[in-house]
């Protein structure tokens, strides 16, 4: 009996697990993302139709759900959210089904009723990786900007996608499709590894005439490398660079953008490219952003032009940057 009263009192006294409520360091964090990301579409975007996709942030014990809704209770700028959250086991659902694992992770996909869905872990998680030598507080933002950037680029850049993939394109493709394929060949690497510093140095001359030159140098560069590679049965490899290379550097762009704007992370330019940049593991990441900072040199209005709804690509943005004066 006294065994079966220290249960009960002991199983009593076990304080609940608190709620998942959206509120502290996850809904603080989260305002200032969304307000960074329409600061950047303010200024230097202007999205004629921006997308306010469903949201999934998590961190070690909850996973919170932020659905689109005129009457939500969260709102930054124009967009307005009702929350929602729960307590995961080290599994977050996703809206469409399925379950991703509760750890460093971010992405944005279409769900089925043709919605943009993002999901992302919050900063308390990547702070507790020690494995990464990246100031987390700042890894985190700059993968919100990367991520967020993709919900606004279904319509252009995930159409393009769509398409290669039923022409031929493997099913399982991803951005690091063309570094896979052929970056075992001989002499891909260096070519690759010419072209993409050529972007950087464009990006980094003193002069708009130097950078124009720099541009040219670097466009025949790419214009050498996939008239060698990507022919006959791999032709299509060209069309799949131009797309991934633009998705990629768009995204790491705005990571830039938000690392520079002293709002943000408050770092200098060579800083933040090197922040952006990591081990340039990925190399459509990493030659996409040199593109983008290069053009940007030259052409700063580009950025309407890669995120209108028909968004231009990094091919004939490069072309119309070289066309300037």
């Amino acid at each position: 009996m006294i065994a079966a009263l220290a249960s009960v009192f002991l199983t009593a006294a076990t304080p609940a697990p608190p709620p998942c409520r959206f509120a502290g360091e996850p809904r603080a964090w989260t305002s200032e993302a969304l307000a960074s990301w329409d600061r950047l579409d303010r200024e230097r975007l202007r999205i004629a139709e921006p997308v306010t996709p469903v949201i999934t942030l998590f961190d070690e014990a909850c996973a919170w759900t932020l659905t689109p809704d005129d009457r939500g209770d969260f709102r930054v700028g124009a967009r307005r959210y009702r929350t929602a959250g729960a307590a995961h086991s080290g599994q977050v659902s996703l809206p469409d089904g399925g379950a991703v694992p509760a750890r460093k992770l971010a992405f944005a996909s279409p769900m089925s009723d043709g919605r943009m869905f993002f999901i992302m872990a919050l900063p308390s998680v990547w702070r507790a990786d020690p494995s990464e030598p990246r100031d987390w507080s700042r890894l985190s933002m700059v993968v919100f900007m990367h991520e967020f950037a993709h919900t606004q680029q279904a319509a252009s850049l995930g159409v393009r996608i769509d398409g290669l993939l039923a022409r031929g394109l493997p099913e399982d493709s991803d951005d690091d499709v063309i570094q896979n394929r052929f970056g075992e060949r001989p002499d891909y690497p260096a070519a690759y590894e010419i072209e993409r510093n050529l972007f950087y140095q464009a990006a980094a001359v003193p002069d708009a005439q130097a950078a124009r030159a720099g541009l040219a140098s670097a466009a025949r560069a790419m214009e050498i490398r996939r008239g060698r590679w990507f022919r006959e049965a791999d032709a299509l490899y060209a069309e799949a660079d131009d797309v991934f290379l633009t998705l990629e550097g768009t995204g790491n762009w705005a990571a830039w953008m938000w690392l520079t704007d002293a709002r943000g992370g408050r770092l200098d330019p060579s800083d933040a490219t090197a922040f952006v940049r990591g081990g340039g593991h990925h190399w459509s990441q990493d030659e996409g952003l040199g593109i983008m900072l290069a053009i940007d040199r030259l052409t700063p209005d580009w950025p309407a032009l890669a995120f209108a709804p028909r968004g231009a690509t990094a091919d004939r943005l490069i072309e119309r940057a070289l066309r300037s004066r």
